[in-house]
């Protein structure tokens, strides 16, 4: 079982003497790696228990998505007038509301 890394992991590894492989992933299977590395990193946002983990595992998550976004076609701008536009329409989450029923 693999997993998308960063482009110089690679490099990291032999230092380490860790062996490994690599392939190059077509435009389909990119597009999927990157689905399930953001699900990955949310995870790993979920679960950052200091303050620094947090801000590592953040950086992490926004440099998936903005690969995601690149390859899907959007530019970070595109993704800041959409969120600024939904932000509009349903706000955002500075009033810390949580639903405690939902028909």
């Amino acid at each position: 079982m693999g997993k998308l890394i960063r482009d110089r992991v690679p490099e990291l590894l032999e230092r380490q003497g860790v062996e490994f492989t690599t392939t190059v992933l077509n435009d389909a299977d990119f597009a999927h790696a990157l689905r399930a590395k953001i699900l990955e990193e949310a995870k790993e946002v979920a679960e950052a228990d200091t303050s620094a983990a947090l801000a590592e595992e953040l950086a992490d998550l926004y440099e998936v998505l903005i690969t995601l976004a690149g390859h899907a076609g959007f530019g970070e701008q595109d993704i800041r007038i959409r969120a600024a536009a939904k932000r509009a329409t349903h706000g955002g989450f500075d009033g810390r509301l949580f639903t405690t029923s939902y028909r």
